[in-house]
């Protein structure tokens, strides 16, 4: 039985490897015949601007392939459902036009609703 699992992103892309590590979770609850979510709230909505440079820490770190979060979102973008917190977003000034290709607003009503109609609920 195929069951609604949200993946919740609350925490910022710099410095962990929370929301680099939930894309593939969130795809892998596809492979296995679920339906998955992904949700960037709080500092997670950072997550989705565009363009954004990988590698943090020492400085032999930025000369290394650090996969990037937006690599991995758009890698599975038709797989996964992907949305981030509207107010988030505006209390952070993310512009629409910043974020990856793909990604939905949702308003906190309406992440309300995924959260109570989903059967699992993680959060990163």
């Amino acid at each position: 039985m195929s069951k609604k699992v949200n993946v919740i992103v609350t925490q910022p892309p710099y410095g962990k490897e929370d929301a680099f590590s939930a894309v593939p979770l969130a795809a892998s609850q596809v492979a296995a015949g679920n339906e998955a979510s992904l949700i960037f709230v709080s500092g997670g909505v950072h997550s989705i601007v565009k363009g954004q440079k990988t590698g943090y820490g020492d400085l032999a770190t930025w000369f290394k392939d650090v996969p990037s979060v937006e690599a991995e979102i758009t890698k599975n973008i038709e797989l996964v459902s992907f949305y981030a917190l509207d107010r988030d977003m505006t209390k952070r000034n993310i512009a629409d036009s910043e974020i990856i290709s793909g990604i939905k607003k949702i308003t906190l009503p309406e992440l309300t609703d995924m959260i109570l109609k989903a059967d699992v609920n993680l959060v990163f």
